[in-house]
């Protein structure tokens, strides 16, 4: 459930919109955009029917349009309509916020205005933010990666589908912790596999293109178990198509699981439910670490990460002209 600072969540606004409830003013914020796109799109095309679309709905964008022009425009009354309906998509490049002060003191209640922030910027420190709270704010925070499994498998419930736990990591760790991208994705699978409910690992591999065989989670297991000629065949792939697997990604995966058997190895406990606390993932995956444990010690991994580190820089363009099979080289050779 998404919710902003004050009590007012996701789905309540959702449902005031529903019953036709508006607010004069909306002002939509946060780091996150995947909630804020669906309130900003619901208010885009519900309030108004298509007829009335054309004399009371304006669309400006932050780096385009003026505040003074705002205001002139929220003013106005509609025309064969109970509402008029203005939204500022790309809000925080907006200039000179003081001058919306003064409607935002009276704004008419036939207009309802939107802004469509990406992130907060400043905007929380202006006089205008205490303003826009006197009407609907809602912040949308990003999900910590530790909760990003959790919703999928409400996401994909709230839908009528599932899959098991390796399939929601497959789908997290393939799309990131972008909402809109891992959404998007699991609807691409939901319309390619047609009637049925549950969601295989095959599915997810073949609908979000990942190679079964030769891919950064395929390699993260060989590397688990310390399977060198695993590993040094997956590198080997992954170089002669660094098109679909940039070094930086995979690094940057790579990255992430040692630093979490960093946390594993620093840390002695025996309760699989504490562990998966402090590093940050669903108890179903801490065997996969204290695995790797026995094959990596607190040296090998912190020597590993510094070469992460390294080629992570090199491939920036930082004081090396290496290029992508150069750097697999480099890891194969780190790694094993």
């Amino acid at each position: 459930m998404a919710k902003q600072n004050s009590s007012i969540s996701f789905e309540t606004l959702i449902s005031k919109i529903n019953r036709k409830e508006y607010s004069e003013v909306y002002t939509l914020c946060g780091d996150e955009p995947y909630y804020n796109d669906i309130i900003c799109n619901k208010l885009e095309t519900e309030v108004l029917s298509e007829s009335e679309k054309s004399f009371n709905q304006s669309i400006f964008y932050g780096k385009e349009i003026d505040t003074y022009t705002i205001v002139n425009a929220a003013r106005r009354y509609p025309m064969m309509s109970e509402k008029q309906v203005i939204i500022v998509k790309e809000a925080q490049y907006l200039t000179q916020l003081d001058v919306l002060n003064q409607y935002l003191e009276n704004p008419l209640k036939s207009t309802i205005l939107v802004f469509l922030f990406r992130g907060n910027g400043q905007l929380k420190r202006t006089n205008t933010f205490k303003l826009l709270s006197k009407f609907e704010v809602f912040e949308s925070e990003k999900i910590p990666e530790y909760k990003i499994e959790d919703w999928i498998e409400n996401f994909l419930k709230n839908k009528g589908y599932k899959t098991d736990n390796a399939g929601i990591r497959l789908i997290a760790e393939s799309c990131g912790n972008q909402l809109s991208t891992i959404a998007n994705e699991i609807n691409k699978i939901i319309l390619n596999i047609g009637d049925r409910k549950n969601i295989s690992t095959s599915d997810i591999e073949k609908f979000v293109g990942i190679s079964k065989e030769y891919n950064v989670f395929e390699l993260q297991k060989a590397i688990s178990t310390h399977n060198v000629q695993h590993i040094s065949k997956i590198i080997y792939f992954l170089s002669i198509d660094t098109k679909n697997n940039s070094i930086i990604a995979v690094v940057a995966y790579l990255y992430s699981y040692f630093t979490k058997l960093h946390l594993a190895a620093s840390n002695d406990v025996n309760k699989d439910t504490e562990l998966a606390s402090i590093l940050g993932v669903s108890p179903y995956f801490v065997k996969d670490y204290r695995n790797s444990l026995k094959f990596y010690n607190v040296s090998k991994i912190e020597k590993i990460i510094k070469c992460l580190n390294e080629i992570d820089l090199k491939s920036k363009g930082l004081n090396s002209s290496s290029n992508d099979e150069e750097l697999y080289k480099e890891l194969l050779i780190n790694l094993i």
